[in-house]
């Protein structure tokens, strides 16, 4: 079945940009490769940053299709198919690693907003995943411990291409992934009796997200309460200069709580600052998350 435009457009762009590099492609050079009009490519792409993100969403949507089909391979026990499916992960991980390294330098902020909800969501897809495999494989037994077994999984293969790309080692991706599970079946055999560091309930958050895809996520709730207080703040009946600091202090807000440590304090002087009566309940409902986020 022939590709359409914009898969061409998507897999000719990966290629490009893995060998030439993001900022030494052109959009005229992608589309030159795939014998098409620079005005052409506008009508799938708003922008080169745009095709960046798309082709992450590409590339993510191919894994899960190859993980689909391993499991259909019969031939294969259910350990030989996590095996393959961890190698055929490995393999695309050490070809896109840099490419996929630009997408948070290089997109701009008001990108940043649709690239960091899709990374999440990503994230969580592969989170749960990986889940659902180490449970068939290894078992209910393994349901307290599951989400540290995840988690080992996902450090253990990161550090692998991490490790051979610093050093430009070559290696086959099917037997490191083996001995990776080797790993894990020494885990699973033996810690059933410690505690588990990861819970169900850190992890509820991921695990929601993946059976529900298009649910918004938080960052994304906050956005659109973030917005619509800059809307409302454009409509007030006051003077350009105080509708300036109002719009200053929602911009220092979010700055603010976008830190891995936000300081409470400037967060609630600054929810203090803008409470008013015409943005009280948007001010109360972003109150409520950030306080939430907190505990």
């Amino acid at each position: 079945m022939p590709m359409d435009k914009h898969e061409t457009i998507i897999k000719t762009a990966l290629q490009m940009f893995s060998e030439k590099g993001y900022f030494y492609t052109s959009v005229q050079e992608i589309v030159t490769s795939c014998g098409m009009s620079k005005g052409s490519f506008y009508n799938y792409f708003a922008s080169k940053e745009d095709l960046l993100i798309e082709s992450f969403r590409y590339n993510h949507q191919q894994i899960l299709k190859k993980a689909e089909h391993l499991h259909m391979d019969e031939s294969l026990s259910l350990k030989n198919q996590l095996i393959k499916m961890i190698s055929m992960e490995l393999e695309g991980m050490a070809d896109n690693r840099e490419f996929f390294l630009l997408l948070q330098k290089v997109v701009s902020v008001q990108e940043h907003k649709k690239l960091m909800p899709l990374m999440k969501r990503t994230r969580a897809a592969m989170i749960n995943l990986h889940k659902e495999w180490l449970l068939k494989v290894y078992g209910e037994s393994i349901r307290p411990q599951i989400w540290d077994h995840v988690l080992f999984l996902q450090g253990a293969m990161k550090e692998y291409i991490t490790i051979l790309k610093e050093h430009n080692f070559s290696a086959d991706p099917e037997m490191f992934a083996g001995r990776i599970i080797s790993k894990l079946d020494v885990l699973v055999k033996h810690g059933s009796h410690l505690d588990p560091i990861l819970t169900d309930d850190w992890m509820s958050d991921y695990e929601q997200m993946a059976k529900q895809p298009d649910r918004k996520t938080t960052e994304e709730k906050r956005e659109e309460q973030l917005t619509a207080i800059r809307e409302q703040i454009a409509a007030l009946s006051e003077s350009s200069a105080v509708k300036q600091e109002l719009t200053d202090a929602v911009h220092l807000l979010e700055e603010e709580w976008k830190k891995t440590e936000p300081r409470s304090f400037l967060i609630n002087a600054l929810f203090g600052f803008l409470t008013r009566p015409e943005l009280k309940e948007t001010v109360e409902t972003l109150k409520e998350w950030y306080h939430s986020e907190q505990n």
